[in-house]
């Protein structure tokens, strides 16, 4: 059996990984960046350390010094960098890769294990089923097998992270909508027009003949009321 550590921050990946049978009450997780030492990790001398999820920076030490594994959701190397869903939809792609890589200090830059193609129609909470079971299924397969990694080929595009939620009302019905649905998740804010002093953000959202509807929740904005 080969000894990994997971490194999670996202409570909906860690209940799938459960699920699935690869933690378990034996399991090592680390979920905050203050449990993630060098020195932790020398006592324990894990053969991966696994990131299926995880928002904070790694040392470096650590990455040098073992073998870390983080998951992308782009088709590398189109697409390191952040947001890659979201760049991935606003670029027009109807799916994606996860892609299960070796850390190096770069990000998003290191040899590839293993490329699983997935679908981004539908809602964010219905992709992200899509990568976790992705990725529980590729990590599945390093705790079986002895997986090789070849090195990154093509022309490097670099993803930035999407922060604006405003909705624009110049934009086509299709652009609208995927802006809706790639941010339609309890992970994230929902996007919004802002009106007066109102703030009307949207969700669960539909397009069908020339026609979006969506769900709504107006809020006000007016810190005095």
């Amino acid at each position: 059996m080969k000894k990994i550590i997971f490194c999670i921050q996202n409570y909906f990946i860690e209940e799938i990984l459960t699920a699935n049978n690869i933690i378990d009450d034996n399991s090592i997780v680390i979920r905050d960046k203050a449990d993630l030492s060098y020195d932790f990790l020398k006592i324990h001398n894990p053969e991966f350390i696994m990131f299926p999820h995880w928002s904070s920076k790694v040392d470096s030490r650590i990455v040098n010094d073992f073998k870390c594994i983080c998951f992308h959701s782009s088709p590398l190397p189109y697409g390191r960098g952040g947001s890659p869903i979201q760049n991935m939809i606003t670029r027009g792609h109807h799916e994606t890769e996860v892609c299960s890589l070796l850390m190096v200090e770069d990000f998003d830059a290191g040899p590839i294990f293993l490329r699983t193609k997935i679908k981004l129609d539908g809602r964010l909470d219905e992709i992200l089923q899509r990568v976790y079971q992705a990725i529980s299924e590729q990590i599945l397969e390093f705790m079986n097998k002895d997986l090789q990694s070849e090195v990154q080929k093509g022309k490097v595009t670099i993803f930035k992270r999407l922060l604006d939620n405003r909705i624009f009302l110049n934009k086509s019905l299709e652009e609208i909508y995927n802006k809706i649905r790639m941010l339609d998740s309890d992970l994230y804010p929902n996007p919004y027009i802002d009106l007066d002093n109102k703030r009307i953000e949207f969700y669960n959202a539909k397009l069908k003949n020339n026609t979006l509807k969506a769900n709504i929740v107006i809020r006000n904005t007016d810190a005095d009321e």
